[in-house]
């Protein structure tokens, strides 16, 4: 009985030794050896030039939006900044969402198409979205009518005739 106990004790501690040789890499660079990298040692993204924006964001969202393929942040008084700020406020009223989740969305959507070979910039996609919707309390929240326009093109309908649809749909009734 006690030889099984052993033997299972001393194959575990081989098993540990072997993930304790694999890990002791002396080559592997280490955190705090990379200048650009978060205790994690995760490069470090600027803050306009993330994924998503965050909600402890320093930037806006019209900066981000404006911002995010360049080496620096566009200041809030950049006529894009400007143009995108209104549409994001315009949008905000509109789709009863906040001005950050409609961004994020937005590059969502601009990501989304670029991988099914579709090139658009959120920022004209805002653009497009904000105009086909219909008046404050009438349409669906941003992420639906996106969702909506990426399964259209998605499908191979051309950008305007998406758009068409979708004024259809969430435009103003009359």
């Amino acid at each position: 009985m006690i030889m099984p106990t052993y033997r299972l004790a001393a194959g575990l501690a081989l098993v540990a030794c072997g993930h304790l040789l694999v890990s002791c890499d002396d080559d592997a660079p280490r955190a705090q050896d990379t200048p650009a990298s978060t205790e994690t040692g995760a490069p470090q993204t600027a803050a306009h030039q993330e994924t998503w924006l965050q909600p402890s964001s320093k930037i806006t969202p019209a900066q981000w939006i404006t911002s995010r393929s360049l080496p620096e942040v566009k200041p809030l008084h950049d006529p894009e900044v400007k143009r995108i700020a209104s549409n994001l406020d315009a949008a905000k009223k509109i789709y009863r969402e906040s001005e950050r989740m409609i961004a994020n969305r937005a590059v969502q959507v601009e990501d989304m198409l670029k991988d099914i070979g579709i090139i658009e910039r959120a920022a004209d996609v805002l653009d497009d979205l904000t105009r086909v919707a219909g008046e404050i309390g009438q349409t669906e929240g941003f992420g639906a009518v996106s969702q909506h326009y990426y399964n259209l093109r998605a499908s191979q309908i051309e950008r305007a005739d998406a758009l068409a649809t979708l004024t259809s749909r969430y435009g103003v009734r009359r």
